[in-house]
């Protein structure tokens, strides 16, 4: 083998007649040593091509698995941006007759805080995957959670009516933007132990949420430009309390409802259910609890929050 002195050339030459079949006699005849070695580069030159067949077979295979799960992904946020924002079914004559039917109920007899969750709810009452829709509507309050691993983002639906909603507010001349939008369970977990090590359980419960029961963590809500309490009377809390239903958002947690909605005033908190809904829910006077005939108390949770 020491001893064998063609040229590479020669050999790689020869390797492709012999495989080729190719028996003429312009070529020299090459001892079994020399022949052994051809062979084996062959078999060499056959090994890379398998390679790199299987390379390109396989990198092919990722690509199509990636888009594959791109497509997927894009179907499921797709599936996702409408949670609890189902329209009604209703005509919007019936809508609104039982808008006024609440709003005259109201004006007839006081608000009365339900001690326990009412039987006899006339209003349509579905479970889905752990979560609660009323009327069509995700509600997430003291007495109703989200999963620990519902993490839908920002609802596409909602952001679209924001950003409508602000640019009709620019045009009046007033500034409105999201100071703080969705939020994951984790993230809403840190957030109510940062406020309860600081001011105990009880104040952090009346200015922030237990994890699982944030509106953040649906997507469909918004602080808008800040959470002090100073944005109360604003001209910009002023424009908000009167359009925002236009754009299908209420104020989530009217002023003298703490005692209903669990939560004090916060003129900020915008919740995107649905232009009819809204305007309902708006014109009738009642904060979402009412307007529902649903509690928001942990003592009624089904999540070991009230623990």
């Amino acid at each position: 083998m020491d001893n064998f002195t063609k040229s590479e050339n020669t050999v790689l030459k020869t390797e492709d007649n012999i495989s080729e079949g190719n028996n003429s006699a312009d070529y020299p005849v090459y001892s079994e040593e020399e022949l052994e070695v051809i062979r084996k580069r062959m078999e060499q030159r056959r090994a890379e091509r398998r390679a790199a067949a299987h390379r390109r077979i396989m990198r092919n295979r990722a690509v199509a698995i990636a888009i594959l799960l791109i497509i997927g992904i894009l179907i499921f946020r797709a599936c996702h941006d409408d949670n609890g924002i189902t329209e009604p079914s209703q005509s919007s004559s019936s809508q609104t007759e039982r808008s006024d039917s609440k709003a005259k109920k109201s004006d007839s007899e006081p608000a009365v805080k339900m001690d326990t969750p009412s039987e006899k709810n006339e209003h349509d009452i579905e479970q889905v995957n752990g979560m609660t829709f009323v009327d069509g509507i995700l509600i997430v309050n003291k007495t109703y959670s989200l999963p620990a691993d519902y993490d839908p983002g920002v609802s596409t639906v909602a952001q679209n009516a924001f950003d409508n909603m602000s640019a009709a507010a620019a045009n009046d001349g007033i500034t409105l933007f999201v100071n703080s939008g969705y939020r994951s369970y984790q993230e809403q977990e840190m957030l109510y132990n940062s406020y309860a090590m600081e001011r105990g359980t009880e104040a952090a419960d009346e200015v922030s949420s237990r994890p699982g029961h944030s509106e953040h963590q649906t997507g469909l809500t918004f602080d808008v430009n800040t959470t002090e309490n100073s944005f109360a009377g604003t001209p910009e809390a002023n424009w908000l309390a009167e359009h925002c239903c236009e754009y299908g958002f209420i104020i989530r947690y009217p002023e003298d409802k703490e005692d209903i909605t669990g939560y004090i005033y916060e003129p900020w908190h915008i919740r995107y259910i649905g232009k009819e809904k809204a305007k309902a829910v708006t014109e009738s006077g009642l904060c979402l609890e009412e307007y529902l005939d649903i509690t928001s108390d942990y003592k009624y949770a089904d999540d070991n929050s009230a623990s």
